[in-house]
């Protein structure tokens, strides 16, 4: 019987912009989440794919810009769905998390995602991480507040 695995934990960090908005000026965040989709990336210093953690959302979401040209993922038949006002097929799609304890990398998960038929107008989005990734792998999600970053706990 192989031993079981330790845990392992991957980096959340914040993306804090200031935005001018009439005579305010406010601060937007987003939690960065590293995250490689599709096949294993040959290391963890591989380029990977843009992700936010969106905890407000229940499902994954592929933007059609990352998955349209480069990503193999299994389509769930006969289930659509939308994401900012555009259509959308539910499907899976194997993740990989960069951590934080060797060998740097943890995968594969199989995701739950919405895998869009086209881009929202305006600027692309991100791959944005939901919570259905934490209760189908038994996931923590730890925040500190900046300058230091957060965690997933993987089991």
């Amino acid at each position: 019987m192989a031993p079981p695995r330790a845990q392992a934990t991957a980096p959340v960090d914040w993306s804090i912009l200031s935005v001018s908005v009439s005579q305010l000026t406010l601060p937007v965040a987003r939690l960065k989440v590293p995250l490689y989709l599709g096949a294993p990336p040959p290391g963890p210093e591989s380029p990977r794919d843009l992700c936010w953690l969106d905890t407000g959302a229940p499902l994954s979401v592929v933007p059609f810009h990352v998955h349209a040209q480069r990503l193999s993922w299994q389509p769930i038949p006969g289930i659509r769905i939308t994401w900012a006002g555009q259509p959308c097929d539910l499907g899976r799609i194997d993740a990989w998390l960069t951590t934080e304890q060797p060998p740097y990398l943890r995968g594969p998960f199989s995701l739950l995602a919405k895998f869009a038929q086209s881009d929202p107008p305006g600027d692309l989005m991100p791959v944005l991480l939901g919570l259905e990734f934490f209760l189908a792998h038994r996931a923590e999600f730890t925040m500190l507040l900046p300058p230091q970053h957060g965690v997933i706990s993987l089991p």
